[in-house]
């Protein structure tokens, strides 16, 4: 049996950042502090997605079993999506990488602006907004659920596991939440607007842009170079490493530096160049 320590420690660490902040919102509940601690649980949400993503590639733990049970625990039930289903997308996404076959493609970015190229501002405006305001995220679910409705379906996902364990701890997590909803309803619905309300909206546009800034046309990956501040919201865990991350992807996010010290990367700073797109001088 293995645990990777330092994916541990840090899902502990950003879990109870995520949830300490939850439990204050709820249980002081004035307006400012919401807003506040909305942003920094979307932020957060965000950090324990990149640490589920090692887990989708089975890096957190060994056997598969106890990895798939770790991570549903910490992300995959309180964030609405069960490993096993994210791994069979994420898997397609490394074997069709930037083809018509990448669910990045078919699903994620279908119908809006964004093509892997810098948007004018009304069209990154509207871009931004479809993602911070829920509709493009429902959008992308009824594709997903139109391609696997399908007789013959352009997404071709391959069969993952699913441990019998899964659904009991579905049973209990969702449970809890149902008599919670019943027996406190007031409490529930401020459960709901605290964590719920920014994992569909704020915490989708912040994953959106950093998906984007990852990918180009044709397969092409990229690696950046942030900042502090880049580091703690939009690229946290090394996550900026991807173009190496699509070649070695059994590298787990803490021996990333050590694996590539020479890297190509663009600077954080330029991250603006590639979503908003220059006028024509005259």
């Amino acid at each position: 049996m293995y645990v990777a320590g330092p994916t541990l420690r840090a899902l502990c660490v950003e879990a109870a950042v995520a949830w300490g902040t939850l439990a204050l919102v709820v249980g002081v509940w004035h307006p400012l502090l919401t807003v506040v601690g909305i942003v920094i649980i979307a932020t957060r949400q965000h950090a324990l997605f990149i640490l589920y993503h090692d887990a989708v590639h089975g890096l957190i733990a060994r056997p598969r079993r106890l990895n798939d049970l770790l991570i549903n625990v910490f992300v995959g039930l309180p964030q609405l999506l069960p490993i096993h289903i994210y791994r069979s997308l994420h898997l397609v996404h490394h074997q069709h990488l930037g083809t018509e076959r990448d669910p990045e493609r078919l699903l994620l970015y279908a119908g809006q602006p964004w093509a892997y190229q810098p948007l004018p501002a009304g069209a990154l405006a509207r871009q931004l907004l479809g993602d911070l305001f829920l509709w493009n995220n429902v959008a992308t679910g009824l594709r997903y659920a139109r391609e696997r409705l399908a007789p013959n379906p352009r997404l071709r996902l391959p069969a993952v596991v699913v441990y019998p364990e899964f659904f009991l701890l579905a049973a209990i997590f969702y449970g809890v939440g149902a008599a919670l909803a019943w027996q406190a309803p007031d409490l529930a619905l401020r459960v709901a607007i605290a964590w719920f309300l920014p994992l569909v909206t704020l915490t989708q546009a912040i994953q959106k842009v950093r998906s984007f800034a990852e990918h180009g046309a044709e397969g092409v990956s990229y690696s950046w170079a942030p900042g502090l501040f880049g580091r703690l919201v939009l690229w946290p865990y090394n996550i900026h490493y991807h173009r190496e991350h699509h070649a070695r992807a059994d590298v787990p996010w803490f021996e990333l530096p050590a694996t590539f010290p020479d890297r190509d990367a663009r600077p954080g700073s330029a991250l603006g160049a590639l979503l908003l797109a220059r006028s024509s001088p005259g």
